[in-house]
């Protein structure tokens, strides 16, 4: 029953917001893209399976996974400068570098909430190291049941991999994989196949922009989840993630 659910979250989530999206706008679906859905459903799942407290804690490793996806983004995005279009090396090296990335994240002490500093501080540096990367030209993309439905039962695959891995893995791991780009790898993955590097650069070059969501909702359930449970620490922190969002957006609007 656990497993159905899983796979109907991850379902969803990612038809759901394709259906807001192309109904709503690009104002609203830009908030909803920076809304951190696959770690809220990972940790959520984390939560019901280990307790509040196993996913509270996951959640602190977790600000250590998003430097690594940082990292993962930030290897695609210079490694496909000067690649050809439907070249492949720029997913391969970005996909070991987050395996690289994950693996020393977990492997350093524990540092707490200072993991939000971290991902923070990665996310900048990503950032700045990119601001005069060139972007590649326009790539109409459309999103086809293909991509709807691909991206949907990748990311529930993931999810029930990791939630599953959880069991046997040491938190630290755990952690750091709840940070795992759940919805965003799928996106990129069949980008990539579909439309070759060009759309998948630019997508990866603009991620850095959406990690304070992240790092907001992962110490929003480091704080929520052993005060309030899991269900209403889950709702607690998405809406401490909303009031971020719209306080981005509204700055970086002026």
């Amino acid at each position: 029953m656990l497993l159905v659910a899983k796979v109907l979250a991850a379902v969803i989530t990612v038809v759901g917001l394709a259906w807001i999206a192309e109904r709503s706008g690009p104002r609203l679906a830009g908030v909803l893209s920076g809304y951190p859905l696959g770690t809220a459903i990972v940790l959520f799942f984390y939560g019901i399976e280990h307790g509040p407290e196993y996913a509270a804690e996951a959640a602190l490793y977790g600000q250590l996974g998003l430097a690594a996806t940082t990292g993962y983004c930030l290897v695609y995005t210079l490694s496909a400068q000067g690649a050809e279009p439907r070249a492949w090396r720029p997913m391969g090296v970005a996909i070991l570098a987050l395996v690289g990335f994950a693996l020393l994240a977990q492997s350093m002490p524990p540092i707490g909430a200072a993991g939000a500093l971290v991902a923070t501080g990665v996310a900048l540096l990503a950032i700045r190291v990119t601001r005069r990367v060139p972007e590649p030209e326009f790539v109409a993309v459309k999103a086809g049941p293909m991509m709807i439905w691909g991206r949907a039962l990748l990311a529930a695959v993931i999810v029930v991999v990791i939630t599953a891995l959880a069991h046997w893995l040491p938190q630290s791991l755990a952690g750091v994989m709840a940070a795992f780009p759940v919805t965003l790898f799928p996106l990129m993955l069949l980008l990539q196949m579909e439309y070759g590097n060009r759309p998948v650069a630019v997508l990866a070059k603009h991620y850095p922009f959406g990690v304070g969501s992240l790092v907001v909702y992962g110490l929003s359930v480091w704080v929520s989840y052993p005060l309030l449970g899991v269900a209403l620490g889950t709702l607690a922190s998405f809406a401490t993630a909303t009031l971020y969002l719209v306080l981005f957006l509204k700055l970086r609007g002026r």
